[in-house]
């Protein structure tokens, strides 16, 4: 099963270029249903929990991708990603944008919601995804030769963190590519 997740600088990406010419990448208008059944507890308040973080995983993870195709260090990710994982989010983009890397494709998504708190302020959730790069390559700017390192895990899981924050939106806090476990 395919899925994505591009946020750290575990996890290969290549960007290049920036400016204030990006595209807005809006909220996904669907929310996808949080993996866990509902026979194992999750209902009420946890499912609903479950679905925002699930959102604001999958939203994060399509402005990285948009940001990283672009090569555009500067983009505004702020909505659905917080520090720590926003630090080294734009870290990676900006080392990229140095080397003059950028990607280049799509990567292949489909997270789901493994563990979700609301028993205490802030509420929290842990999303696990499948990462999949195999169509999703990191190339020179200047050649458009990829720069992927051989024998690299292309499928891979990541496990994201996400949290409500006082203004009502969730975002996700900690990424964690686990290179070591494919999927």
């Amino acid at each position: 099963m395919s899925r994505c997740i591009a946020l750290t600088a575990a996890i290969i990406l290549g960007l290049a270029g920036c400016g204030d010419d990006e595209a807005a990448v809006e909220p996904s208008p669907t929310l996808t249903q949080p993996s866990a059944p509902t026979s194992s507890g999750v209902h009420g308040e946890d499912a609903e929990a479950g679905m925002a973080a699930l959102a604001a995983y999958q939203n994060y993870v399509r402005a990285y991708v948009a940001a990283s195709n672009k090569g555009d260090y500067n983009a505004k990710l702020d909505k659905f990603v917080a520090n720590p994982a926003l630090l080294t989010v734009r870290q990676d983009l900006l080392i990229k944008f140095q080397q003059g890397l950028v990607t280049k494709g799509q990567p292949a998504s489909a997270p789901a919601v493994s563990k979700v708190d609301t028993s205490r302020r802030p509420f929290t959730a842990e999303v696990e995804d499948c990462f999949d790069t195999s169509t999703w390559d990191v190339v020179s700017k200047k050649t458009g030769k990829s720069v992927r390192t051989t024998r690299q895990a292309t499928r891979y899981v990541v496990i994201a963190k996400a949290e409500l924050f006082d203004d009502g939106q969730w975002r996700v806090r900690e990424v964690n590519a686990q290179r070591e476990r494919p999927c």
